[in-house]
């Protein structure tokens, strides 16, 4: 992930209050990914930027499913957002539907990649 496009963003460290039970190492890229995830969870930013990040957390922590659902709410708010939905004429329609269905298709096939099934 190229993080310069999150240049905007306070990274919001993991706060696990003044005297963890047990404190976890993680490595500085998840760490770096996972900051600048919960700054983007707050703010609610469903992007193409919030999209691509989520891939990044996913990589490095596939069984996170507060990342899956964000991903999702990503993918609805980004598929909402196409021409499609203001647009009459029945090209653009026909164009923006193709790409929703290719981004989907391209997510499921992200997915299988995690769940090791291949």
């Amino acid at each position: 992930m190229d993080f310069s496009k999150l240049v905007d963003v306070e990274p919001i460290p993991q706060n696990d209050g003044p005297n963890p039970v047990c404190t976890i190492t993680y490595p500085s890229e998840f760490v770096y990914a996972y900051d600048y995830l919960r700054a983007l969870l707050k703010a609610d930013e469903r992007s193409a930027r919030a999209l691509e990040l989520t891939t990044a957390c996913l990589e490095l922590n596939p069984a996170n499913y507060t990342v899956w659902h964000f991903r999702r709410r990503c993918l609805v708010a980004l598929s909402n957002s196409s021409p499609s939905s203001e647009s009459s004429d029945e090209q653009d329609d026909v164009n923006s539907a193709t790409i929703d269905v290719v981004r989907m298709e391209e997510d499921l096939e992200f997915a299988d990649k995690l769940g090791g099934s291949k």
